[in-house]
């Protein structure tokens, strides 16, 4: 026995619109939609390979500090190694005790280094991210896009060419 109430009215006509392919406010035909390898981008922009390099020349003189100091750490390492080259059981003990607070010392060092330099890359991310996304927003606007995807390693695992608007950013990106 069939009951017309006004749920069971509803759900014909859905399944009648969706049998019959009656078109929808949101349907594929008219979505606009781009996408954009932002991390390419970001990268490949001149303000990005900017930050880039200000990054490896921050990084390579940390790291010379942190490679001078293991080297160090490594010529204790070989004299406490070899016993003829320490002379007695008290120089050896504070020679040990010397070589651990100095790896203890370059861990702390290495870590310290580590979080200067995420900090350092957002410091100098954010004027890039900020610009990215008026750039994202004024081409999504001006290109009347529906929707924009970045590709990433989460994000989007295929699209067809023709609508990847990296490049088009990416020219914005620099000024073009």
């Amino acid at each position: 026995m069939l009951h017309t109430t006004p749920r069971n009215i509803l759900t014909a006509l859905l399944f009648a619109a969706f049998l019959f392919g009656i078109p929808t406010q949101a349907s594929a035909g008219t979505l606009k939609i781009g996408v954009v390898d932002v991390e390419y981008v970001i990268l490949k922009s001149k303000n990005g390979q900017k930050a880039k390099k200000k990054l490896k020349r921050i990084f390579g003189k940390k790291q010379k500090e942190l490679n001078k100091q293991q080297e160090e750490l490594l010529a204790l390492k070989k004299q406490l190694e070899n016993p003829s080259g320490v002379t007695t059981p008290d120089k050896r003990k504070k020679m040990l005790i010397n070589y651990q607070q100095g790896v203890l010392k370059l861990q702390e060092s290495f870590v310290k280094h580590q979080q200067s330099l995420a900090k350092k890359e957002v410091e100098l991310m954010k004027p890039i991210l900020k610009k990215l996304e008026s750039v994202l927003t004024a081409h999504a606007k001006a290109g009347g896009y529906d929707l924009l995807l970045t590709r990433s390693q989460h994000g989007v695992v295929f699209a067809k060419p023709t609508y990847d608007i990296t490049k088009a950013i990416l020219a914005k990106m620099d000024g073009g």
